[in-house]
């Protein structure tokens, strides 16, 4: 227990010095060792949801600036591959987790047992 505590720590502590690209790649390895699908949502400005989909890699976030003659304008936007191969690209706000958004997390209902017709009850030990 001691030991798992210690290797615990020493993860954590080698983690917080880690410039935040090593804690990506890092992230990375892992989901690709672990084979994680991860899925994106894309959503207008008022929240609907715009855009559900499953993830090839990862989403990538990188920032661009057009320069004109006389002003210079700059924004971030993300993109990533999907499943097939398509390329993708929104500069729209985004969720990217390992769990499908369109999908409830909890666990479908099963059927109850059905109860005991009346005249059939068993006793225990039968």
């Amino acid at each position: 227990m001691r030991r798992t505590l210690l290797i615990g720590a020493a993860l954590v502590l080698l983690l917080g010095g880690c410039r935040n690209e090593t804690q990506n790649q890092l992230r990375r390895q892992l989901q690709e060792f672990t084979s994680a699908t991860m899925y994106v949502t894309l959503y207008s400005l008022d929240g609907t949801v715009i855009y559900e989909g499953d993830v090839d890699g990862k989403v990538t976030r990188a920032s661009a600036t057009v320069a004109n003659s006389n002003e210079a304008a700059s924004g971030s936007y993300i993109y990533w591959f999907d499943k097939r191969g398509v390329y993708h690209q929104s500069d729209l706000p985004y969720l990217v987790t390992s769990s499908p958004q369109g999908q409830s997390e909890a666990p479908s209902p099963t059927p109850e047992t059905p109860a005991p017709e009346s005249g059939s009850e068993s006793t225990p030990g039968d």
